[in-house]
């Protein structure tokens, strides 16, 4: 299951869940005037306390920016709320007035993930095409097209990546960075105006920067959205969602450990005695190394069809003793409180601890594409993997 957070979800994490409900909410769920809001698919508030909601509304907050996913915090001697696409910071000008900006969100999930964008090669001039000088990248068609219909160098900065295909919610698609954001082209809604969207790099930095986005209870404001969220996993595949309201988490009774397949698998080169892990998608099996030496395995559950495990080599680059995952599948809003040990390897993926099933090493593919592990299993590899820790992912 991919983490938010949703699923470093990532490893993350695309709604086009509350554009789609919005239509379909009952009147009373609806602002009706400029009052403070509650969420309740998030579990926050957004007020005018420091000029947050008056920006939401005036530059089409849902879907620029999407739902607040925590409450107004400090940072760096401002004041800031996380949204599920970005950011809004409060910030002091010099003659004292303040005023309320969108925060490089783009720019710092970038370095958070070690990225590192060449500039624009060189090339005759494409008709339509864009240079910014301050970046040496460009950007072009429905990409430009709607960064300036949705706010342009104000609201999203300028690119700091040229147009790319990137591994978005298990599909590739055509990505682009910006400073403040990354957008998104859907091939299947060309021509629509839901083919570029922004991506949801607000929740997913909250997650890599341990942002606590615990819903908390309404204080009386005005309800707004979606009533009530919907449990993912919790109950076995093919079976009606239930209700995660209030969300408890408790632990599972793990069943015994499968038998450890009889398999001959390909083995991580570590020299020098280096840690390093390796994940068997064919055997769903987790094996951790110290050099050429096994020091232990695990039965593990990775990404059902459709949501696979991407294969590859990675690396540990965030962890998180424990964090509540949450996002959209299928249309359903779905959120999994206290996911312990969570260790991030690409994106939104992560190895992690799971307490609502227990089908380890079954052959039963369960996740959203993280790599699921018994309770006992994933705190003993977050006790013993430090940052930095390389894992390849395999067949």
């Amino acid at each position: 299951m991919a983490g938010k957070n949703t699923h470093l979800r990532g490893c993350v994490a695309a709604c086009a869940l509350m554009l789609c409900l919005a239509a379909l909410w009952p009147a009373g769920a609806r602002a009706q005037g400029g009052g403070p809001l509650y969420f309740p698919a998030t579990g926050h508030h957004l007020d005018d306390e420091h000029g947050f909601l008056a920006f939401w509304r005036d530059h089409d907050g849902e879907r620029r920016l999407g739902f607040p996913i925590s409450e107004a915090l400090p940072l760096d001697g401002a004041t800031a709320q996380y949204f599920e696409r970005g950011r809004l910071e409060q910030q002091a000008a010099a003659d004292g007035t303040s005023r309320v900006v969108t925060g490089r969100v783009g720019s710092e999930y970038a370095e958070a993930l070690w990225k590192r964008f060449a500039p624009a090669p060189p090339h005759k001039p494409i008709a339509g095409e864009q240079l910014f000088e301050s970046t040496s990248h460009t950007t072009r068609g429905v990409f430009l097209s709607f960064w300036k219909g949705a706010g342009g160098l104000d609201f999203f900065g300028a690119p700091i990546s040229e147009i790319s295909w990137e591994l978005v919610g298990g599909s590739r698609r055509q990505v682009q960075y910006f400073e403040r954001a990354r957008l998104e082209r859907d091939p299947e809604q060309s021509g629509t105006a839901d083919e570029v969207r922004v991506s949801d790099l607000g929740r997913a930095l909250a997650a890599l920067r341990g942002i606590d986005i615990t819903p908390v209870a309404n204080v009386g404001y005005e309800s707004y959205g979606p009533s009530a969220p919907l449990a993912p996993d919790m109950a076995p595949l093919g079976g009606p969602p239930r209700v995660a309201e209030p969300p408890v988490a408790v632990p599972v009774p793990q069943a015994a450990a499968p038998t450890r397949p009889r398999r001959t698998l390909e083995q991580i080169n570590s020299p020098g005695g280096e840690k390093s892990i390796l994940v068997n998608l064919s055997s769903q099996w987790l094996y951790a190394y110290e050099g050429d030496k096994q020091v232990f395995d695990a039965p593990v559950s990775t990404g059902r069809d459709g949501m696979e495990t991407p294969t590859g080599n990675y690396a540990v680059y965030a962890k998180l003793k424990v964090q509540t995952m949450d996002g959209v599948l299928d249309g359903q809003y779905w959120v999994v409180p206290n996911v312990p040990n969570v260790m991030y390897i690409n994106g939104g993926v992560a190895l992690h601890g799971t307490y609502w099933h227990n089908r380890f090493g079954s052959g039963a593919r369960l996740s959203h594409g993280c790599v699921n592990l018994p309770l006992g299993a994933a705190a003993w590899l977050y006790d013993w993997a430090p940052m930095g820790t390389p894992v390849r992912v395999t067949y």
